[in-house]
């Protein structure tokens, strides 16, 4: 049995040879003493699609911070409350900060989990009571496929402002946030409002973009797959207009994303992060991971939330 790291999340496949990149033994940090300061805006901690191979394990684990996992295009088992539970294509869960949950896909299941963890203070979710309710059953939601929709645009709207530098890009991350909160409360109780969101993907587009997300720390793999897409050309142009860069330009920017959720949730040391994220040398990394956060890996390591709250002021 390999236990590997997929995304920052502690992963075990059953029957399966591990890949080259992902055969050491992590753990998942729940020891760690994390820094949650108090903050009137929510932000996000860390976001990914975690592309779940057949017979694949996220071992149970809790936080301190909140988190949204929407399931698509496959079934899978969740578990909260101590207990396992069947979810089908369409589910979207929440959980609370402390809260135990894992994940698990069956033998021949291929789902993809969109995980968002992100701080906010109580009073802001005081009024979500959807959002708010103790029982996690009732936090399970299974959303209309346009819903389902939107909420997968939305996060890469919020990914994408995430992984850029622009002016205002905390306070449109922050705001992208409060808006899916917003659309949530209104999805699960059924509130009629028109949308908030167009909420329409183009699945050309999101074949390249989950393309782009497998690739990460693989740039020469990137580059053979790409063209044997066809009609790559003319998709690039629409993935720009879609995305706001390239797809090359893209798999540069989740790089310190993807380094942001091995030091979340993983014991790798700084130069298996490094290496996992693309870079041969620990020293590039280190720098350009200062650049992106303006403090080094192992600092944002140990105060990952205290972070991400003081950039989204």
């Amino acid at each position: 049995m390999h236990v590997v790291s997929t995304a920052g999340k502690t992963c075990r496949r059953r029957g399966r040879s591990a890949p080259r990149r992902a055969n050491l033994t992590n753990r998942t940090r729940s020891s760690v003493a994390f820094i949650v300061p108090m903050s009137s805006e929510p932000a996000i901690v860390s976001m990914r699609c975690l592309a779940a191979e057949p017979g694949a394990t996220y071992d149970w684990h809790d936080h301190p911070f909140y988190e949204f996992t929407f399931l698509s295009d496959d079934e899978a088992t969740v578990g909260y409350a101590d207990r396992m539970r069947p979810a089908r294509p369409g589910a979207l869960l929440f959980y609370h900060c402390r809260e135990r949950h894992a994940g698990w896909s069956g033998a021949d299941q291929r789902p993809h989990f969109w995980v968002v963890h992100f701080t906010a203070p109580e009073a802001l979710l005081d009024d979500f009571p959807s959002l708010h309710v103790a029982d996690p059953e009732r936090r399970h939601w299974n959303l209309l496929p346009e819903h389902g929709e939107a909420f997968r645009w939305m996060f890469l709207q919020i990914l994408s402002e995430r992984t850029r530098r622009a002016p205002h890009q905390t306070a449109a991350e922050a705001a992208w946030l409060r808006l899916l909160l917003i659309n949530v409360h209104r999805w699960t109780t059924k509130e009629a409002f028109a949308p908030l969101t167009p909420g329409h993907l183009n699945p050309d587009l999101l074949k390249i973009w989950h393309l782009v997300n497998a690739c990460v720390g693989e740039p020469a793999e990137f580059q053979q797959r790409i063209h044997e897409l066809p009609n790559y050309d003319s998709l690039r142009h629409g993935f720009k207009r879609a995305f706001g860069c390239s797809p090359r330009e893209m798999m540069l920017r989740l790089r310190i994303q993807h380094a942001k959720n091995l030091l979340l949730e993983s014991n790798l040391s700084i130069k298996e992060i490094a290496y996992r994220s693309g870079y041969q040398r620990q020293h590039e990394f280190t720098r350009a991971f200062r650049q992106h956060t303006g403090v080094p890996p192992t600092t944002w390591r140990e105060q990952p939330v205290a972070r991400s709250s003081t950039q989204a002021k």
